[in-house]
């Protein structure tokens, strides 16, 4: 059997480097966000066996833009692959608005890894806003998860299944 000291070094990685970082609106630690990714893609049927660079790029997809983590502690402990996932995975900064559309239209060429774990942040954020964030808020970020769906629905049919099942669930309670 295959070792997975790494995802579990990946894990203990996570929980210093997000720190006491905070979910938006909630006063829970970061960590459980990529901690639940994690979650959504076992169901998915990922695991830390057979697809270890990904559910550690999962673990790590947050950690260059919003924490000092750099590129080169990611690629250093998990190699060159895992770091490309996050890099695809990373948000440049200052992109908001048109221009966040506009990145999440490029998933199209990524990674399939990447996309999929595009797919499982979004599901992830989407059921962690409800009956937290506006109203306006929340339609506006169902409607930039369309636009992952759309970019990224081909990388896995189960996780972009569960992704339009819960945009529909979003806004059909508004």
């Amino acid at each position: 059997m295959k070792e997975f000291s790494n995802y579990w070094s990946a894990i203990s990685f996570a929980f210093i480097k997000y720190g006491k970082l905070k979910r938006k609106m909630k006063d829970i630690p970061y960590v459980i966000h990529p901690i639940r990714i994690t979650t959504i893609l076992h169901a998915a049927g990922f695991n830390e066996f057979d697809h270890e660079d990904l559910m550690i790029a999962a673990l790590c997809h947050d950690l260059l833009e919003d924490t000092e983590t750099t590129l080169k502690e990611v690629e250093d402990l998990f190699g060159k692959k895992v770091g490309e996932f996050v890099v695809e995975l990373t948000k440049p900064k200052g992109t908001k608005g048109r221009k966040k559309d506009e990145w999440l239209e490029k998933f199209v060429n990524s990674s399939k890894d990447a996309k999929i774990i595009k797919l499982a942040d979004r599901i992830d954020n989407l059921m962690d806003m409800r009956g937290v964030w506006s109203e306006e808020k929340q339609i506006s970020y169902a409607s930039q998860a369309k636009i992952i769906l759309k970019s990224c629905g081909d990388a896995n049919k189960q996780l972009a299944n569960k992704l339009n099942e819960t945009i529909n669930e979003i806004l059909a309670n508004m």
